[in-house]
């Protein structure tokens, strides 16, 4: 059996993507994803496209895996844009988290726009009982 050179070209560029991906952590986070939990959508294409944004796939993956397991799943393309739009996808998800065992009514749009307005969406809905903070932010009980 002889190899020919088209094949081996074919498994040269197969082996360089594969240790690109492996570099960029691409192939770990899509299984990452995949094994964490049933809620979880982690596509890998997406994550390549993340990767050419520039986006921190360990960030976003962590975040939406994070709030997956507490049951508040929130699609991964929300978590990017709100991170491209400058805001802390960590706080976000870690407030909504808070938020879900408390009295507050707070959805994920809520706290990326608190996030975005400069305000610690975490500190915001831990410092609750205070007046202000509910009248600044429109916050509300359920």
């Amino acid at each position: 059996m002889t190899v020919t050179p088209i094949l081996l070209i074919v498994l040269a560029v197969f082996f360089i993507i594969l240790v690109i991906l492996n570099h960029f952590n691409v192939f770990s986070l899509w299984l990452q994803g995949k094994f964490s939990n049933s809620y979880t959508n982690v596509g890998f294409f997406h994550l390549i496209g993340m990767l050419l944004r520039k986006v921190p796939l360990e960030t976003i993956v962590d975040a939406h895996i994070r709030s997956c397991k507490a049951d508040i799943p929130i699609d991964m393309k929300k978590l990017e844009a709100h991170y491209l739009a400058g805001g802390n996808v960590q706080n976000v998800v870690q407030a909504l988290i808070y938020v879900k065992h408390s009295h507050i009514k707070l959805d994920f749009n809520m706290a990326a726009a608190i996030d975005l307005s400069g305000g610690n969406v975490l500190e915001v809905v831990k410092g609750y009982e205070k007046k202000e903070l509910r009248e600044k932010y429109g916050l509300t009980d359920l």
